[in-house]
C-alpha cells in the first residue's frame, strides 16, 4: 500500500491519510426493500483506497 497525497480538480486536499492499493478483491449484495437478495457482484484485482475523509468539506 502507498500513502498518497491526493488533491482534487479544484486544488482542495479531502483527505488527511490516504492508503492506495492496487490488489483488492469485495462483493457488493443488492437488497430490495424487503430484504430479498436481488443481485450479487464478486470482483478481484482491483484498485482499493482506504482514508479518512476532512470532514470540513
Amino acid at each position: 500500500m502507498l500513502l498518497v497525497n491526493y488533491e482534487s480538480p479544484d486544488g482542495a486536499k479531502r483527505h488527511r491519510r490516504l492508503w492506495n492499493g492496487g490488489n483488492g478483491r469485495g462483493t457488493i449484495q443488492l437488497y430490495d426493500w424487503r430484504g430479498t437478495l436481488v443481485d450479487r457482484i464478486h470482483a478481484e484485482n482491483i484498485g482499493c483506497e482506504y482514508g479518512e475523509y476532512d470532514e470540513d468539506y
